[in-house]
């Protein structure tokens, strides 16, 4: 893919900031992440990412500016966004300042939010939903990231939705009237529909578990929500993988599973209270174990996927879990002799205390 294929671009002034240490920071980055460096020559870096092109040019009025480029205007502020957020981790100061080219509309929706109604929701086994969101447009949904933001008003008080900030980024409201926003994943996309499929797991105390009972049971009122994205990871284009998933990652899991390369090899640990009881549909293809784990006989996640790591050497390892889980399999494997670009490990929960 070219230059030419991102027709959407967008500067913004990073006042204060060398081009030089700029430049040296996002190579770092693009190292450890394996991206390709396109240009890296007379004040100018393009970088290529899975969702379009960041980088560096020359100031308005400043020395340096970020630079983001995409197909979409869509994915346009999503890479906005992400720069944003990647800014605001080193240089909080510079990350408010900065102001696009493109001069989105602030306070307004941000472009890749959408309202969306429900269609219907059906029990999938005994501890899973299967939720069907219909949209106005979701053509922009597809295999290059699997997961969205599914924002759920409160009850019984005025919901306030996301905006656009002045720099560009998604300004979340706070207060009695903000949304839930869990990110979840697309298991399914109907382009012509324009309707997308979205699996909840059923457990005690979950706000996206009562929102999805209720509008099972025909609450009008719980019926049209928004929706966010897409974001985060694609498909996995390995040959050889480790994939590890407790519920909450079930259907990421099974749809990477479905997009992997033909002749793709490697293992699949899946663990949920009762094991393949769960009645999740999730299917190895040929060539890739499965291994159902159970937490009531004692069979762990994180201990399963530890175990297995010296068998699967230069695989790709994905996992799914809880947050300290997820850190100590990242810092296991990168032991091992992972590079971070192998590595798509995913705190998808937080136990508490």
């Amino acid at each position: 893919m070219s230059n030419t294929d991102y027709t959407h671009e967008a500067l913004a002034d990073l006042p204060g900031i060398a081009f030089s240490a700029m430049r040296q920071m996002i190579l770092a980055q693009a190292a450890g992440a394996n991206l390709t460096v396109l240009e890296d020559d007379a004040g100018r870096l393009t970088v290529e990412t899975a969702h379009g092109l960041i980088g560096l040019r020359p100031g308005i009025a400043a020395e340096t500016a970020g630079m983001v480029a995409a197909r979409d205007p869509r994915w346009l502020f999503v890479m906005k966004n992400a720069v944003i957020q990647q800014m605001r981790k080193v240089l909080p100061d510079v990350a408010e300042a900065m102001r696009w080219s493109d001069g989105d509309a602030m306070g307004s929706l941000p472009p890749n939010f959408q309202f969306v109604r429900v269609q219907d929701v059906v029990p999938l086994g005994p501890v899973f939903l299967r939720v069907t969101l219909e949209g106005e447009d979701i053509s922009t949904y597809g295999d290059a990231a699997i997961h969205f933001r599914l924002v759920q008003p409160p009850e019984h008080v005025e919901p306030e939705w996301p905006s656009v900030a002045p720099n560009g980024s998604t300004d979340w409201p706070e207060g009695p009237g903000a949304p839930h926003k869990p990110v979840y994943t697309a298991r399914y996309v109907d382009h012509g529909a324009n309707t997308l499929v979205t699996d909840v797991f059923i457990h005690e105390g979950g706000r996206t578990t009562v929102w999805a009972q209720q509008a099972m049971a025909g609450d009008r009122e719980r019926s049209v929500v928004g929706v966010v994205g897409p974001s985060g990871g694609g498909l996995l284009k390995a040959d050889r993988v480790l994939l590890a998933s407790d519920e909450t990652g079930f259907p990421a899991a099974a749809r990477l599973l479905e997009g992997l390369p033909e002749g793709a090899t490697g293992e699949v640990l899946l663990e949920a209270e009762e094991g393949a009881a769960c009645g999740y549909p999730i299917a190895a293809p040929e060539g890739i174990h499965l291994r159902w784990l159970a937490r009531s006989r004692g069979e762990l996640l994180v201990e399963a996927a530890l175990a297995a790591l010296p068998d699967h050497a230069g695989a790709q390892v994905w996992f799914a879990g809880e947050r300290q889980d997820a850190q100590r399999l990242r810092e296991a494997a990168k032991v091992a002799g992972w590079s971070a670009g192998d590595l798509r490990i995913s705190a998808f929960w937080k136990a508490r205390g």
